[in-house]
């Protein structure tokens, strides 16, 4: 299924075309990126959006809404689309039925503080299981644990003792605090403060898995790898290519470009896509024919515009279904982004896609 030649790397100044060599090409996008602090930034949400369309085609779709709805900036931004109802208008009908980009829009959404709990989880819980011979991920065990924190962990801990937990949690798995012994006994001690003071029984539960874990956070403390764990962006591109590669078969990524995504971390996303990945046989992906995994910059690219106008759709409905920022656009947006949303996204309080 993998092409023979590894993917090439790097930064792709010039337009993009489908061709037999790069096979199809997909434009990705990000909205509410914080880097690895998960907790107390941004907004609740990180939104990752892939277009499955290349430079030359997404060039003349840029000009049509362009003229449609009379923008003038130099590049289209999801911020520009937002207040204004005939902007809005011009989005349904891009993805909606009959649309230059229905069928060809895909999201993944992250709750970033489900998004903390569960990798905390696989670090530490599913270590733990692997050692043991049982496999975390059979019936989404691994999922379940870290939903039921999620969903029931502040009601169990009341306000301050979970957004400590949660400080915790994060302040334990970043780069930052990887190794650092501090941070790992913080970690612990608020597990146990958790424990203790937990008024739900399923909450209390996980929590008391969590503090048999301390081998398992030493063992993760004293690796020398350095990748942050912590960082959607990674995870992010991986789901994309993945995503669109069953669909389409060879693929070309071109994400715009990040800080957390330089060559060398290119490298090792493009490496673990094109071979698998999965812990356990039951989490194990198949491997992706990618071509190429690149960046660049949206003032280059036009297809990236496109996948800028979806991620912002997808981040602003969601806030408003959750009730964190109530706008007229996320009103407007929900009923065409539901159908563009990944219904595995790591996204409990909405219930999957809502």
């Amino acid at each position: 299924m993998t092409a023979t030649n590894d993917p090439r790397v790097g930064t792709q100044s010039g337009p993009t075309a489908d061709s037999d060599t790069a096979g199809r090409w997909v434009a990705c996008d990000e909205s509410g990126w914080d880097g690895e602090q998960l907790i107390g930034r941004r907004g609740p949400y990180f939104v990752y959006a892939a277009v499955a369309i290349d430079d030359a085609e997404a060039t003349g779709i840029v000009e049509e809404l362009r003229a449609e709805t009379r923008y003038q900036a130099p590049e289209l931004k999801f911020r520009d689309f937002k207040k204004r109802s005939i902007r809005r208008d011009a989005l349904r009908r891009l993805w909606g039925d009959g649309g230059a980009l229905e069928g060809r829009c895909w999201a993944f959404v992250f709750e970033k503080e489900y998004a903390a709990v569960a990798k905390v989880i696989d670090l530490l819980l599913e270590e733990q299981a692997y050692a043991a011979g049982f496999d975390l991920y059979v019936d989404d065990r691994a999922r379940t644990l870290a939903q039921l924190l999620r969903q029931h962990g502040r009601r169990a801990l009341g306000d301050q003792g979970y957004e400590s937990l949660m400080t915790a949690f994060v302040a334990f798995a970043s780069v930052r605090g990887r190794g650092d012994e501090r941070a790992r006994e913080a970690f612990f001690t608020h597990v146990e403060e958790a424990w203790a003071s937990s008024t739900r029984r399923n909450v209390t539960d996980v929590l008391m898995m969590l503090r048999t874990t301390r081998s398992q956070a030493e063992m993760f403390h004293g690796d020398t790898d350095t990748h942050p764990m912590l960082e959607l962006l990674v995870s992010s591109v991986a789901q994309a290519a993945r995503h669109w590669g069953a669909q389409l078969g060879p693929v070309s990524v071109l994400t715009d470009e990040q800080k957390a995504l330089p060559d060398d971390g290119l490298d090792n996303i493009a490496k673990v896509v094109r071979h698998g990945w999965g812990a356990t046989p039951s989490s194990r992906q198949r491997p992706v024919d990618l071509r190429a995994l690149v960046r660049g910059t949206s003032v280059d690219h036009p297809s990236i515009q496109l996948a800028d106008l979806v991620a912002g759709a997808v981040r602003v409905s969601y806030e408003h279904k959750a009730g964190t920022e109530i706008s007229e656009a996320g009103e407007d947006l929900w009923p065409t982004i539901r159908p563009l949303v990944d219904k595995s996204s790591a996204n409990p309080s909405l219930g999957g896609i809502g």
